[in-house]
């Protein structure tokens, strides 16, 4: 069995716990205007058609490789040491990996057997038995939450966020370590009521965490490479205020919160 991935990321410190090695999967159910990995979006291999060519025959370059779980696990062990040392370990992430569950478990139980640390990073956009699956194998959860508003949520993402919030309610009945991800984008979900709805979520949920990831533009020059076009109408981030005064709502809620990237 094999899966289409993007990248292998070694040295990885904002995706879970210590020094991380995070793998990337191909294929992803939402259509983020402001994602920053376009290339893992389809499900179906690509070209960068728009980038540099194969020095040897002059090719495009594929933008995911066919791997199997034997070759993403020795992939991957080859930082054991850095796990040991830092109480790091392997993080899945996309695209989707609950696109991949299956795939995702094989792999989780060989790292299981090496006692790797293991996280993922979800949209929470599938099935909850493949993300209930997943989430036995795994101490960490890094969980987006984009928007409260379902129809602004599709809007921007391409899908509702119900399925999202009642995976996430579920999840959260047993699995503690679940770590909100939520990716601020000015004038989209930085609004005074978005932010406080949000807070109340996840605190009425039980949950502690929160990391708030300030908008870039570092993935427009994957857009050209894919002959695509930018989604996002503005490239305006926020300003250091607006992003503590998210944060001091997010806070008067007893949440810990903190700016990641």
């Amino acid at each position: 069995m094999k899966v289409l991935i993007t990248a292998i990321e070694k040295g990885a410190v904002f995706d879970g716990p210590g020094i991380r090695t995070v793998v990337y999967f191909k294929g992803c159910p939402l259509r983020c205007m402001w994602c920053s990995n376009p290339e893992t979006q389809k499900l179906e291999n690509e070209y960068y058609i728009g980038g540099e060519k194969n020095p040897i025959d002059n090719s495009y370059l594929k933008v995911a490789k066919e791997m199997t779980v034997n070759e993403i696990f020795k992939e991957v062990m080859k930082d054991e040491k850095f796990y040991r040392i830092s109480n790091g370990g392997v993080t899945l992430s996309g695209g989707e990996i609950l696109l991949n569950s299956g795939f995702g478990i094989k792999l989780f139980e060989l790292l299981k057997e090496e006692y790797i640390n293991t996280a993922i990073e979800t949209t929470g956009y599938g099935k909850y038995v493949d993300l209930e699956s997943l989430a036995k194998l795994t101490g960490t959860i890094l969980f987006d939450l984009k928007h409260m508003n379902s129809e602004i949520h599709k809007k921007y993402t391409g899908v509702s966020n119900d399925i999202i919030l009642e995976n996430l309610e579920k999840l959260s009945k047993w699995h503690k370590n679940i770590i909100i991800r939520y990716p601020f984008i000015k004038e989209v979900n930085d609004d005074e009521e978005n932010i406080t709805n949000t807070a109340q979520f996840i605190k009425k949920l039980g949950l502690k965490e929160i990391d708030i990831l300030p908008y870039h533009t570092m993935g427009m020059e994957k857009y050209r490479k894919l002959k695509r076009k930018y989604p996002m109408k503005t490239l305006e981030k926020n300003t250091e205020k607006e992003l503590s005064r998210a944060i001091k709502i997010i806070k008067s809620y007893n949440l810990n919160v903190k700016l990641n990237g």
